[in-house]
């Protein structure tokens, strides 16, 4: 898993990098985390799909689509130039039933660990990185190899219900709660919370998953047009961005003055409107919330990975 150089453009840029276990410096927020509840889901690894894409010159090509089990691609490695459409890195977790279905996509959250509960693999940890069409999982480059598609993956759920305090327009997402601790690292002079992010992006890369509930699922990033195709270009698996002029805190909608601050979760697709998926953490407006610029913000440098720490 490589590091690669931010970029994007921020009003006040960072010099220093978010350390490989988190930020040593505590952040100056409180939280309801000691009340949130926590609840352990079970689903088992989708099986994967093949996709059969428009390219961009008319012809239908098939390609490896979203689900199953991904081993040799995962958190820090490149999200981009993958022969895939909506690559999913790790396990892709989707419950067959409706209702418990919907329980993991809303309860599951980025920074939960998962347990792997049957298979030769049974006992293994990773890690909830991202939510598309199925909640994903990063599991250690060994663990990944004995994993298959049907094996049942436990998920210790917390952060469904996350604030932080005396902060009202500021909305939490699919956050674990030690994810936030160590995604916000305190606050400026104005007293905006700061949120380390690898890159900003303008508003026109905001793609399909407009006017979708933020919840659940993710929204899609344009990556093919200038500007944003030079900022996609150095982006990973992992990456924590932000995306200008959008307000996350109900459905995903356009509004000037709002940020939304996610991670990057799977990769682009052929398909109008498909790039990069970023699932939201953090939305606010920007008089409350200051995404910088810094190098390695990137999920799997803010926590621990539970592969590192067994």
């Amino acid at each position: 898993m490589g590091g690669h150089s931010a970029t994007g453009s921020s009003a006040s840029e960072a010099t220093d990098a978010v350390h490989p276990s988190g930020p040593a410096a505590v952040p100056s927020i409180a939280t309801n985390a000691h009340r949130l509840v926590r609840v352990r889901l079970v689903a088992p690894i989708a099986q994967p799909a093949v996709n059969v894409v428009t390219m961009p010159d008319g012809r239908a090509v098939g390609l490896p689509g979203q689900g199953g089990l991904v081993t040799g691609v995962g958190l820090g490695d490149p999200a981009g130039g993958w022969a895939s459409d909506h690559l999913e890195p790790g396990a892709s977790l989707h419950h067959p039933d409706p209702a418990a279905e919907q329980a993991l996509q809303v309860m599951a959250c980025v920074g939960n660990v998962a347990t792997v509960i049957d298979g030769p693999a049974a006992g293994a940890r990773g890690l909830v990185y991202g939510k598309h069409g199925s909640v994903l999982v990063a599991f250690g480059p060994t663990d990944a190899q004995r994993l298959a598609p049907g094996e049942r993956i436990a998920i210790e759920a917390v952060g469904l219900g996350l604030r932080i305090d005396h902060e009202p327009e500021v909305a939490v997402h699919s956050c674990d709660p030690a994810v936030l601790a160590r995604l916000v690292s305190g606050r400026d002079e104005g007293g905006r919370l700061e949120v380390p992010v690898r890159a900003i992006l303008p508003a026109e890369a905001a793609g399909a998953g407009i006017g979708m509930s933020a919840l659940r699922f993710d929204i899609d990033l344009l990556v093919d047009e200038p500007p944003v195709d030079a900022i996609a270009a150095e982006l990973s698996f992992g990456d924590v961005i932000a995306l200008a002029g959008q307000d996350h805190r109900y459905l995903r909608a356009p509004r000037s003055g709002w940020v939304a601050i996610g991670v990057v979760c799977h990769g682009r697709s052929a398909g109008g409107g498909h790039g990069f998926g970023m699932v939201t953490l953090l939305t606010g407006p920007v008089d409350r919330l200051s995404p910088i610029v810094r190098p390695d913000a990137r999920l799997d440098r803010l926590v621990p990975l539970p592969w590192m720490t067994t």
